[in-house]
């Protein structure tokens, strides 16, 4: 195990980008792992809140690290295809030296912050209102099931009518004692 531990430490110690990278994905999972279980935990809120907030949070934490990684590592791969292939050059550095192994670790460092700052303050939020917006769209077409309220003759009196039974309203229930000499 400790075999392990010393290679990823020893791989990110030569890679920084690839550690902030990771680091990244860690702090978001972490974050909204926070953000969930303080909702689980939160006595203040019901269970049918609890119902929608849950799948939310998980579904945009889900989001901000999905998208970060489908944005950030091609982005990544992109920076150091054309630092390789020459398009992106350093002036009186040598191809293969350590110096330039350098430069191209802080161009794929500034790749790395540069699809973090993207997708987490673009991209995400324009999927996220996207996905929202379909969503609320679904809920507002689902046919929303209207139960028949119960009827205690004692506490609701109805009346039928032309078009079915109609509770009574405290102008109508006046009337109505008073047409049939009840007092109220």
């Amino acid at each position: 195990m400790a075999n392990f531990a010393q290679k990823i430490i020893a791989n990110f110690a030569n890679d920084n980008a690839k550690f902030l990278f990771i680091s990244a994905a860690a702090g978001w999972f972490l974050a909204s792992s926070a953000q969930t279980f303080g909702i689980v935990a939160n006595k203040k809120i019901d269970k049918e809140d609890k119902k929608f907030l849950i799948p939310q949070e998980i579904a945009d934490g889900t989001a901000n690290i999905g998208l970060y990684a489908l944005f950030t590592a091609p982005l990544m791969r992109l920076t150091e295809k054309m630092i390789d292939n020459g398009k992106i050059a350093f002036k009186n550095v040598e191809k293969g030296s350590v110096e330039f192994d350098k430069l191209k670790g802080g161009a794929r460092v500034i790749a790395s912050i540069t699809g973090a700052i993207i997708s987490s303050n673009v991209l995400t939020p324009l999927v996220r209102n996207k996905l929202g917006t379909i969503a609320q769209r679904k809920a507002l077409h689902q046919k929303i099931k209207v139960t028949e309220p119960t009827y205690d003759p004692y506490y609701q009196p109805l009346f039928q009518k032309n078009y079915g039974k109609i509770p009574l309203k405290m102008s109508s229930y006046m009337s109505f004692t008073r047409n049939h000499g009840m007092k109220v």
